[in-house]
């Protein structure tokens, strides 16, 4: 609670003092997305100070976009920048490669092969035996993830992938300017699902919490499904919409 400052000589309101307080700690990187803040009472105890103060503090808060209260569990930061797209433009090729442009930073965390995830192979049409290179990506703003994403690329259509790949490629034009496919369309699901334990800790949100999950399909001008991204987004920090113009 130390980043609470509050300097009853001043003309300031409280609840400002205490608002401006917790905003100072959140831009500077003290309080972090899901730190929880201490309650009302503990404030008012600490401070000597109405609790309509401290009220009202939590409610600009609030209203700004930096903490949120879940009821029965307590107030908590939630400062993290939410995505919004239309819809339709998941069905274009190098929608999430917006992800890797302006605000937005590519973290890759793993690079491996794997044979045994069976959605991967069922989707690409690989026996059980047959390696795919695995790539994990996390997409972050300010540091906060936005998108875990899953790549899955078969070893037979991507030979030497280990000695092509570059530190900072895009996969669209990693696929068709280093390999020389040239993609005729994506294929996109959207369901919505549960983050499972290891998805929510690179997620930074709690398990069973809501993810939209976004599988894709890389078709290319053969109809050979020659890649297969899992995309999950935090339900919370994530909208879709459906743009219907009149005619």
């Amino acid at each position: 609670m130390d980043y609470i400052y509050v300097n009853k000589l001043l003309t300031t309101s409280i609840y400002k003092q205490i608002a401006s307080s917790v905003t100072d700690a959140i831009d500077s990187g003290l309080l972090k997305y899901n730190d929880k803040l201490p309650t009302e009472k503990e404030i008012c105890q600490a401070f000597s100070i109405s609790q309509t103060a401290v009220k009202m503090a939590y409610e600009k808060l609030i209203t700004d976009g930096k903490i949120k209260r879940i009821k029965g569990k307590g107030t908590y930061i939630t400062n993290r920048t939410n995505f919004r797209t239309d819809l339709h433009s998941f069905y274009e090729i190098n929608v999430v490669e917006s992800f890797h442009n302006g605000i937005y930073t590519k973290q890759t965390i793993l690079l491996g092969k794997t044979s045994k995830d069976y959605s991967a192979n069922r989707e690409l049409k690989l026996k059980n035996s047959e390696l795919c290179y695995l790539v994990i990506n996390v997409i972050k703003s300010k540091q906060n993830p936005m998108l875990l994403q899953k790549i899955y690329l078969p070893k037979r259509y991507f030979i030497d992938f280990e000695k092509r790949l570059k530190k900072d490629s895009s996969l669209y034009p990693f696929i068709e300017e280093e390999y020389n496919y040239e993609i005729k369309h994506i294929h996109s699901t959207f369901s919505a699902i549960n983050a499972s334990a290891s998805d929510a800790l690179l997620l930074r949100m709690n398990p069973d919490d809501a993810l939209y999950f976004v599988r894709e399909k890389i078709i290319d001008k053969n109809d050979t499904v020659i890649a297969y991204i899992c995309n999950y987004f935090p339900g919370e920090f994530t909208e879709f919409e459906v743009i219907v113009h009149a005619i």
